[in-house]
């Protein structure tokens, strides 16, 4: 008989045993639920710009362009991304901007463009580039980069052809000078 009660009792506390893990169960499951919902995910987003050294001095009124690397490994499928980029002058104004819609899974490379306007004066210019999706992210980078005014090659080029001109014209003054003097000598010489 004593048997007997040892095994009703140890079902007993077996049973006992099974509630308690199905309640400590489900109270595991509420504080899991709980700690995820507090959690705040940040984005582990990587962006940067490069400026190709052939692009690090631009002329006004032609296209710049720019290499963009994102990596993000967090994104577990394709995820739609607002790219904003915005021209800023040496005092800081706006001068030109441009919105493209991209889509990237978890990596994505590649060299995009945005006009610089042609009355763009000489001097030093940066680039800002701003990362949004339709959620929480929101991410700036910005470098920098030469931009040499249309009017001063239009100068240059203008100077330079002036000078050429001029050393032309002297010269054929010059040749007609030695010929009118070789021709007056001779002249003299028959009179």
């Amino acid at each position: 008989m004593k048997f007997v009660e040892t095994i009703g009792f140890m079902n007993l506390f077996i049973n006992i045993k099974k509630i308690i893990n199905k309640k400590f169960l489900f109270i595991y499951f509420i504080y899991f639920i709980t700690f995820f919902l507090s959690v705040d995910f940040s984005n582990a987003l990587s962006l940067s710009v490069n400026v190709p050294d052939k692009y690090s001095e631009v002329t006004a009124g032609e296209k710049f362009f720019f290499e963009l690397v994102i990596k993000y490994p967090e994104n577990l499928g394709r995820v739609d991304l607002r790219f904003e980029y915005k021209i800023f002058n040496p005092d800081n104004e706006l001068i030109a901007q441009s919105k493209v819609l991209k889509a990237i899974e978890t990596q994505a490379s590649f060299i995009d463009s945005i006009s610089i306007p042609s009355s763009a004066k000489n001097g030093l210019y940066s680039i800002e580039v701003k990362i949004l999706d339709y959620a929480e992210l929101d991410q700036l980078i910005s470098t920098s980069f030469h931009v040499v005014s249309l009017e001063n090659d239009k100068l240059q080029l203008y100077f330079i052809i002036l000078i050429i001109v001029g050393i032309f014209i002297a010269g054929f003054v010059l040749y007609d000078l030695k010929v009118n003097h070789d021709f007056r000598e001779s002249f003299r010489k028959n009179k």
